[in-house]
């Protein structure tokens, strides 16, 4: 039966060209959709791995061009300890960048660098090993924390403490070693799976899980010599509330006046998740709309072409029924074949999408998420497409097949 209907499928071709173009299309256009959609519902459920509910940040700005790299990092020193003796400050730590925002890798490899303070501030939990600490100052190295994905990716089963990451089979396939230092980084301690920048990492990250280094003194001065922001990560004891991002306001405003020439941003990490939380959903928002528009077009494409082929296929009809096929049977090929040509286009697409790397070009075009696309959540969205087409064709098919069903033999007569 599927050997026949593949059959007339091709000796009819050139009809089921549109068609099949057709439904590539959506299948293209909706499978990103669902995609993100699924990413939206794993971010929303899945725990970033640190405590983000109680974090603050404040970024330093110096605004002139030709600064003393020493003095803007003795400014932020001076600023984390006195955001520090603030009531109601649990912690604070230095990073290069602010979580969820925006994202640094090196070869194909997530991380963040951050002070000895991170693993209070962040409320990581330590599995193994041990976490960055003052003498590490004189160490010839740099030293790493890894998380467990991270550990999983670079090493497999293996013990990840006291290996060099560069020396992981991972990295060591790709051509150089770019690194963000000089030195050779070094494992030197494994923390659960800390999401940082979001579930799934950032979208030009090869190497899922996250690394964090230790930023010396000297790879302060470095940072801030490239750049003129900086960071500061403060947790919030219990209970401290909103009013605390005001006072933190307050301290800095005291510690740089307007007249100085450094700038600078308090915000929750609560409020930075909601509001990408707020504009992934206007985006997405927009985007199901367009991709309901055009499978409303695809499904009224759908009816009328089956229409017109009950129409053309009158004769054919009649003379089955007249051998004996029941309407069910007629009704049931009718759906058989646009059950090949929907299997067709999704072979289509799915090959599209994994020899073009169509959802990478996407979120690099305009996409909303800025997330890797890992094999299973992509598969996921192709099955998930797959079946809504399969839906829509069937639902398209019912009227047209019924049609077909009540054609009567003597019906055949007034056909040539």
């Amino acid at each position: 039966m599927i050997a026949h209907l593949c059959r007339l499928t091709w000796n009819r071709r050139r009809t089921n060209l549109l068609l099949v173009a057709e439904l590539l299309l959506s299948f293209l256009v909706l499978t990103p959709l669902i995609v993100a959609l699924l990413l939206f519902a794993a971010e929303e459920l899945q725990p970033l791995g640190f405590q983000h509910d109680r974090l603050w940040y404040t970024v330093l700005q110096h605004r002139d061009t030709d600064y003393d790299p020493s003095e803007f990092r003795s400014d932020i020193e001076h600023a984390r300890r006195e955001l520090r003796a603030l009531d109601g400050v649990k912690s604070v730590a230095l990073a290069n960048e602010v979580p969820l925002l925006f994202w640094v890798s090196w070869n194909g490899a997530a991380y963040v660098e951050v002070s000895d303070e991170g693993l209070e501030t962040l409320g990581l939990r330590l599995l193994s090993g041990r976490w960055f600490r003052p003498e590490d100052e004189a160490l010839d190295w740099t030293p790493a924390v890894i998380d467990q994905e991270a550990s999983r990716a670079l090493f497999g089963d293996e013990d990840p403490l006291g290996k060099e990451v560069g020396d992981s089979p991972v990295l060591a396939l790709r051509d150089g070693y770019d690194s963000p230092h000089p030195d050779r980084v070094r494992v030197v301690g494994v923390v659960e799976n800390c999401f940082y920048y979001g579930r799934f990492g950032p979208a030009d990250v090869e190497v899922p899980g996250l690394a964090f280094l230790r930023i010396s003194h000297k790879r302060l001065t470095e940072i801030v010599s490239n750049t003129n922001t900086f960071s500061l990560l403060v947790q919030s004891r219990a209970g401290a509330g909103p009013a605390l991002g005001e006072a933190l306001g307050s301290r800095i405003q005291a510690i740089f006046p307007a007249d100085r020439s450094i700038g600078f941003e308090v915000m929750s990490l609560a409020a930075v998740r909601d509001d990408n939380r707020a504009y992934r959903l206007r985006m997405l928002w927009r985007i199901a709309r367009i991709s309901g528009l055009m499978m409303v077009v695809v499904t009224l494409g759908l009816i009328g072409i089956m229409w017109q082929n009950v129409r053309r296929r009158t004769r054919e009809i009649g003379i089955r029924r007249a051998v004996g096929a029941s309407g069910l049977r007629i009704c049931g090929h009718f759906l058989g074949e646009l059950t090949v040509l929907v299997t067709v286009a999704i072979a289509l697409g799915c090959v599209s999408i994994v020899q073009f790397e169509l959802l990478d070009k996407m979120q690099a075009a305009f996409w909303v998420f800025w997330s890797r696309v890992p094999a299973h959540v992509a598969a996921w969205g192709a099955g998930a497409t797959a079946l809504v087409l399969y839906l829509a064709v069937l639902i398209c098919g019912l009227y047209p097949g019924w049609l077909a069903a009540r054609v009567k033999p003597a019906e055949a007569l007034h056909h040539d």
